[in-house]
This record gives C-alpha cells, sequence and structure tokens, in this order.
C-alpha cells in the first residue's frame, strides 16, 4: 500500500474530486475560503512541497554541502499549510452536500506521510485519523495490515508534542486515542508478531490508561476469531505484563 506523496498523482486527484462542487459555483476572489480559491492555492502548496522534494534530493547529493536544506519548522508549517486548505475544501463539499467526500478526506494521507517522512511535525490529525480508519476497516490481508500498521506508525510518531501530551482524555473520541487504538488492532489483524510487539510496546506508552483493556480484549478475541498461536503468544504475554490491576501506574 504506497500512500506516498506524489505531486501530479496529488493535483488530479484533487482537481477530479473537487470538479463537480464548484462547477456551479461564481468564483470569489476576495473569499479567501471560496472553493475556487482554495483549489488555486492547493496548486501553489502543490508546487511547493515538489519542490521541496526536487532540493531534497539535490542537496542530499551536495553532501556536507547541502546548505539550505529546509529544517523541520519549514517542512511542518508547508505540511500544515497544505492539510488547512485540504480541510477549508472537505468542509466546503460537507457543508454543500450534507456528507463528507470520503476520496478528498483521504488525500490527507499522502500529505501528512509527506512531512512525517521529512522530519516534520503533525499538529492536527483529525483528518488522516479518519482516513487511516477506513482503510483499517476495509483492508483484509494479512500483509496490507501490516503494511498499514507501519503507516500508522509513521503518524504516531511525526505527531507534535502538544497531541502527544494527550490532555483531553475525558474525550473518548480524541484522535490521538483512536490512532493509538487502531495501531494496535491493525498490527493484531496482521499476525505480524514483530509488528504487534512494537504497536503494543507504543499503546502501553501513549495510552496507558487504555492498554490494560486493550490486552483483555484481545485474549477475548483470541478464542473468538481463531488467531495463530504465535499471536496469542504475544497477546497472552502483554496481558500478563500489563493486564492486571495497578501495573500501568
Amino acid at each position: 500500500m504506497d500512500f506516498s506523496f506524489n505531486a501530479i498523482t496529488f493535483r488530479d486527484l484533487f482537481h477530479n474530486t473537487v470538479a463537480e462542487y464548484i462547477k456551479d459555483v461564481v468564483p470569489d476572489k476576495d473569499d479567501v475560503n471560496s472553493p475556487h480559491n482554495l483549489l488555486a492555492a492547493m496548486d501553489q502548496a502543490i508546487d511547493v512541497v515538489a519542490r521541496a522534494d526536487v532540493d531534497s534530493v539535490v542537496q542530499k547529493e551536495m553532501s556536507a554541502e547541502s546548505i539550505g536544506m529546509l529544517e523541520e519548522k519549514d517542512i511542518s508549517q508547508i505540511g500544515q499549510y497544505a492539510l488547512g486548505l485540504l480541510e477549508a475544501m472537505v468542509s466546503f463539499v460537507e457543508n454543500k452536500t450534507g456528507e463528507q467526500n470520503r476520496d478528498l478526506l483521504r488525500l490527507s494521507l499522502p500529505l501528512s506521510l509527506w512531512v512525517a517522512r521529512r522530519g516534520g511535525k503533525l499538529a492536527q490529525i483529525d483528518m488522516v485519523v479518519n482516513s487511516l480508519a477506513g482503510y483499517a476497516n476495509e483492508v483484509t490481508e494479512s500483509h496490507l495490515l501490516g503494511e498499514l500498521a507501519i503507516v500508522i506508525h509513521e503518524v504516531i510518531e511525526a505527531c507534535d508534542d502538544d497531541i502527544k501530551k494527550d490532555l483531553e482524555q475525558t474525550n473518548m473520541m480524541r484522535p490521538w486515542r483512536i490512532l493509538n487504538l487502531n495501531y494496535g488492532i491493525v498490527a493484531t489483524r496482521s499476525h505480524q508478531p514483530k509488528l504487534i510487539e512494537q504497536a503494543y510496546d507504543a499503546l502501553v506508552k501513549n495510552l496507558p490508561q487504555d492498554a490494560r483493556g486493550f490486552f483483555r480484549e484481545g485474549l477475548q478475541q483470541m478464542d473468538i476469531v481463531g488467531y495463530p498461536d504465535d499471536v496469542r503468544e504475544v497477546v497472552e504475554r502483554y496481558n500478563k505484563m500489563w493486564g492486571t490491576e495497578g501495573v500501568l501506574h
């Protein structure tokens, strides 16, 4: 499953997806949030991302002479700007039709991975978490689930410190919680013990208040679903370590 950012593919998908929603809208050059202006701004953002990729390749070849490489804050700002434009277009379509466009929403994934793979930080993850959850519900093949688990891990690692502090713990539907729980679920369904261990370690670290119940429920699922023995061993081990009262405090 290749979710990597490709400027040509991304531009085509964005234009083709929004075309039917803006064809009857009169352009308003004074409204920065008008769909035509959002489309033009996204084109510019895509050009910036593409140029950053070209510069990155050139600078790698320059070795120690790689002066002028984009810093983390630059990557983060570029990504946040593009994701903001995408979110505004998603909102426009939702306001017009009463529902979110799945294909448009899922463009948040290549943008988020571009930020993550170039050392940037993600400050807004609602769209990408929703997209990853959608893929998690659709994918059934073990090897593809393994690839999806790796992608979820990349997004988790790229979240900024404010998100990782997880201060809104009373909100059970907060994106950070959903992201980490889905990481554990997808990794388990991949039947790959190494990936499962990585996801479970992340769960204990990032959601200690949910880990105990997750492992207990996972153990119950072993019999219901019929997981392989090597997967059962991992779940039993983590449940033994973390599944009892008090061990996560």
